[in-house]
């Protein structure tokens, strides 16, 4: 069987989580563009149980995700040791996903809890690497008020959570992507949670899947920096066969319809917190690179500048997606366990034959 590299376009299992079909993005059938501003922990109930839940099973969600903000005191003592320059964030991050199941203080998480530990270790590592003491979740806030509050240290306004709220939820699940497909192949082995939470991390962790918005600032601010003008730094950087990041997508041809949405926030967040030009020169780029290459920004490329207008280290920036996209790993690998089936594909093999060890 020929298949084409990297699976693209390849089926290789069923899912009720998500679909990407026609390139419109569902969750467990729903469009993307209409739970946009649906509350993040509606829409984390949505992934694990494939349906809308009701108001009072809402509230109770809501309730249980906020009582599970809180790490362990040893938890806690790990990271701050492992917190430390030059590591990248994600080192710390993977790291930290290991200790968490490692650390509890019961005999077995589940999904609700590991959840809630992971957005709470992540805004910790923040606090750490900014100097800054560790805060706790508060009750009768929602997930994404007090997510902001723990790596922030500030309670945000209703709009400011209501445009993180539709970050994480663009971010929550993307079908078989390749840190999912990384969590699935683990979760098919019947490894515990953690594991599978840490295999996927760890594909996240490399710049062409989650470490993509942390580059597409990183360009924002050297053109800025240097006074360069845009378009000339794209040509420039283009010539030298470098990727510009943040643009084309293997699913989305005509543009990602996150992307769309983002575009939007990242205009309304910018000009609130004086960041303009930053949205300007997205904007130029933009521009350039679909009239010279067709392709469309993806989810990355407002993702960055919405993250930095959050007073976020760009180093940080992918530690961000792990926390919105544990909701969809979890769904994944719940899905994935109960099918009970493991993955093992083949190989065609391409080396040398009939070679012979020499005798002694």
């Amino acid at each position: 069987m020929e298949l084409p590299k990297g699976l693209a376009g390849v089926v290789v299992d069923q899912t009720k989580v998500s679909s990407t079909k026609n390139a419109v993005l569902t969750y467990a059938g729903y469009p993307i563009k209409e739970l946009k501003d649906a509350p993040f922990e509606e829409v984390v109930f949505l992934l694990w149980h494939t349906r809308l839940p009701s108001a009072d099973e809402l509230s109770e969600f809501r309730k249980r995700l906020v009582s599970e903000m809180v790490l362990p005191e040893k938890t806690v003592q790990l990271i701050t040791r492992i917190t430390y320059e030059p590591q990248h964030p994600m080192s710390i991050l993977r790291t930290t996903v290991s200790l968490l199941g490692t650390t509890n203080d019961v005999k077995r998480d589940d999904p609700p809890r590991i959840l809630a530990k992971l957005l709470t270790a992540i805004a910790a590592i923040i606090r750490i690497r900014d100097g800054q003491p560790i805060k706790h979740a508060q009750k009768g806030w929602g997930v994404v008020e007090n997510f902001i509050y723990l790596f922030s240290g500030q309670r945000p306004t209703p709009e400011r959570v209501a445009m993180f709220n539709t970050v994480m939820v663009l971010h929550a699940d993307h079908e078989f992507n390749a840190s999912t497909f990384t969590a699935r192949v683990v979760a098919s082995t019947q490894a515990d949670y953690y594991s599978c939470l840490t295999a996927a991390v760890c594909a996240l962790k490399g710049p062409l899947h989650g470490g993509a918005n942390e580059r597409v600032f990183k360009m924002l601010e050297t053109i800025r920096d240097t006074g360069q003008d845009p378009v000339q730094y794209v040509k420039d950087q283009m010539a030298s066969g470098h990727k510009i990041m943040g643009f084309g997508h293997r699913i989305y041809k005509n543009g990602d319809p996150r992307a769309v949405i983002l575009r939007e926030v990242a205009r309304k967040i910018a000009h609130e917190t004086d960041n303009d030009s930053y949205f300007v020169l997205q904007e130029q780029i933009k521009d350039y690179m679909f009239k010279a290459t067709h392709l469309h920004p993806n989810v990355d490329y407002y993702t960055a500048l919405i993250y930095h207008c959050f007073d976020l280290d760009k180093q940080t920036f992918t530690m961000m997606f792990a926390a919105c996209r544990t909701a969809g790993w979890l769904a994944h690998i719940v899905e994935q366990q109960a099918e009970g089936c493991l993955i093992r594909p083949s190989s065609e093999y391409v080396g040398e034959t009939n070679r012979h060890y020499p005798s002694r």
